[in-house]
């Protein structure tokens, strides 16, 4: 009996190489029947009787390092002669089970691949850097990350190792060949994964938002690579579309436009030398490359927005309103993220395309990418990584097995509608961009443009404390600039040199400069530059420091009027209280004058009814006439209190007031 692939580090490799393997035999027209060659291997070699799909599921992990929905594992097994379903338990008869006589084959040549393409980078790693332990499982997971997963998804203790090794193996075709057909493989294996069954067409409708520089590579302003990455994945997109209706809108939010506005703003201020070019942006010198003034670049913005509507397709987020008290169950921006590789306002602006998926989708949950009406095409590592904790979050809540991502890479999207339309089961070839060859460079490159962003961070900092010279500065610019960062520019002779970012080398390349001639005009120009930049530097901290002054200036002037509007209000308040009190007790002592006649008017009616009986004429006047004198009397007090009690205490409270 085969022990557990799980135990074997090079299972995940070989699995995705047996996957391309069967696809090549062209005799497959669907996912399902390519698992079914996995499944019948496994029944075979656990002489399995009866077994249920979640068994099913964990033997293909086990055997296979593969994470098939339940649902897909159910389906394929519906279509596999000799298994009969009862109380969810699937009996075999293994005599009607048909396998494929090559699998064994396939799987002992892809084991030894495997095997051997690990052996070979192991002992690459060692050789390039002896200090670094090398583990062979920990190697085989990064490789498979590194050939299988978002480029900017993971970065891993040999990553870079990995990429040189690939770039270095450039014109070794037995290598190429057995990494492109894991990568291909791969393939294979998201569309099992992501429980993507029917093929052949797109069946629901498919918003994708493009960010800044998938935008970018459109045009070509990041490099002929990854612009070939682009063109891939606009076929896809046509491919989609052919039918009389079109299934896949592309789009760019209203902050990305904002984002590229506010780049070609600094292409301006390049231009007009208010300040430097970053040293890790191909996107700002192909912008400005040729441009003598800003209205050079302004015509270059007009060429871009221009080509993305008209030669793509690609426009404008039409929704303008992601903020409305409707979407307010459906927005995450409220979470916090803790990622001390990535600026907060990079998280935040990522978590807010997040957050707008989520609103577009009306909080609703889908069980695969292409199928999710909405989704975010990226390369930045900030949009990948909290898409991915959102999805994981919800799925921890909610109790789901799989929910589909917010935000893929372009490698990713690319594969999936490739795969969608069918063409995995045809002879159509697999995209371009699916060489390894061209995953080593994006890699590569992508790690120098950030050793390079790191060390002009370091180098500016060290200058601004007076650690040292303009001279140091000058020669590590220099240096620095001459690293590529356009992935069609590295190669193997050079790569060594390239990726060497080490405080030796900085040194090293100092001593080198002062000895060379040749860079005496490129130094000099450079120290130049720094001096405008220290003296640009200080004068925005100067205007900085003026437009704060001036904003807390008008910040107490608007406090100084604002108060004296609180003031007049609650003045104006106090009066029209006043008045109202003034007529509420006016009213009270009119009323209180009313009742007291009425009684008064009553106890002389009362007098005179008495002084018509004749036989009590003596004593009825006397006392009728002490009755109505008190009666008088006690009326006359009675008001005189009541006007001191209205009147007069609200002229009281007036003159309270006015002091």
């Amino acid at each position: 009996m085969i022990t557990k692939a799980s135990t074997d580090v090079v299972s995940e490799l070989a699995s995705f190489a047996i996957l391309k393997s069967l696809s090549d035999e062209k005799k497959y027209q669907s996912p399902y029947q390519i698992l079914k060659e996995f499944v019948t291997y496994i029944i075979y070699s656990e002489s399995l009787r009866d077994f249920s799909a979640v068994e099913m599921k964990n033997l293909l992990t086990e055997y296979f390092d593969f994470n098939i929905p339940e649902a897909v594992v159910k389906t394929t097994l519906k279509h596999i002669d000799g298994i009969t379903l009862a109380n969810k338990k699937y009996s075999v008869n293994l005599p009607e089970i048909k396998t494929n006589s090559d699998f064994e084959t396939k799987k002992k040549e892809a084991d030894a691949y495997a095997s051997k393409i690990i052996k070979l980078l192991s002992e690459y790693i060692s050789e390039r850097d002896s200090s670094l332990s090398v583990s062979e499982e920990k190697l085989t997971q990064e490789l498979a990350d590194f050939l299988i997963e978002d480029q900017t998804e993971h970065s891993n203790r040999y990553t870079d190792l990995i990429g040189e090794f690939i770039l270095k193996n450039e014109k070794d075709e037995d290598i190429q060949k057995g990494l492109n057909r894991i990568r291909q493989g791969s393939i294979l294996y998201i569309g099992l994964s992501h429980n993507i069954g029917e093929v052949g067409s797109i069946t629901k409708p498919l918003a994708l938002y493009l960010s800044t520089e998938i935008l970018f590579s459109f045009v070509g302003y990041n490099g002929a690579i990854y612009q070939q990455f682009t063109k891939d994945f606009y076929e896809q997109v046509c491919a989609a579309n052919a039918g009389s209706k079109k299934k896949v809108t592309l789009y760019y939010f209203s902050e990305t436009k904002e984002e590229i506005d506010n780049f070609f703003y600094a292409a301006k201020q390049v231009v007009d030398g208010q300040k430097s070019s970053p040293l890790d942006s191909p996107a700002m010198s192909a912008i400005t490359n040729g441009c003598e003034t800003s209205a050079d670049v302004d015509v270059k913005q007009a060429d871009f927005y221009y080509k993305l509507q008209y030669e793509y397709g690609i426009k404008e987020d039409p929704n303008d309103n992601y903020y409305g008290e409707e979407l307010f169950s459906s927005n995450l921006e409220s979470s916090e993220y803790e990622d001390e590789n990535d600026k907060k306002n990079k998280k935040d602006a990522a978590l807010k395309f997040v957050s707008h998926i989520h609103k577009l989708r009306d909080g609703n949950y889908y069980h695969n990418d292409i199928e999710s009406e909405y989704l975010i095409v990226t390369n930045t590592k900030a949009t990948l990584l909290i898409s991915k904790e959102q999805s994981d979050r919800i799925k921890r809540e909610q109790g789901l097995e799989y929910i589909c991502n917010f935000a893929v890479s372009m490698d990713r999207i690319t594969s999936l509608l490739w795969y969608k339309l069918g063409k995995g089961f045809s002879k159509k070839q697999f995209p371009k961009s699916i060489a390894a060859i061209l995953k080593a460079r994006i890699a590569l490159s992508s790690s120098i443009a950030k050793k390079t962003e790191e060390v002009y961070s370091d180098v500016t900092s060290e200058y601004q404390e007076g650690k040292i010279t303009e001279e140091q500065v000058a020669a590590r610019i220099i240096m620095i600039r001459k690293k590529s960062v356009l992935p069609e520019n590295l190669q193997a002779d050079n790569i060594d040199e390239i990726m060497d970012f080490s405080p030796e080398f900085l040194s090293r390349y100092e001593e080198q400069f002062k000895q060379t001639k040749s860079t005496l005009e490129e130094k000099e120009k450079l120290i130049e530059e720094i001096k405008k930049e220290n003296i640009i530097r200080i004068l925005e901290k100067d205007a900085e420091i003026v437009s704060q002054n001036e904003i807390i200036k008008n910040k107490d002037e608007e406090n100084a009027q604002l108060r004296q509007k609180v003031e007049e209000y609650e003045q104006n308040t106090k009066d029209e209280n006043a008045k109202k009190e003034r007529r509420k007790n006016i009213l009270l002592f009119v009323w209180s004058i009313i009742w007291k006649a009425i009684i008064l008017i009553f106890v002389f009616c009362l007098i005179v009814l008495l002084n018509n009986k004749p036989r009590l004429n003596v004593l009825r006047s006397f006392l009728s006439a002490v009755e109505l004198f008190g009666t008088l009397y006690t009326i006359g007090t009675a008001i005189g209190k009541d006007r001191k009690k209205y009147l007069s205490k609200g002229q009281k409270k007036q003159k309270k007031r006015d002091r």
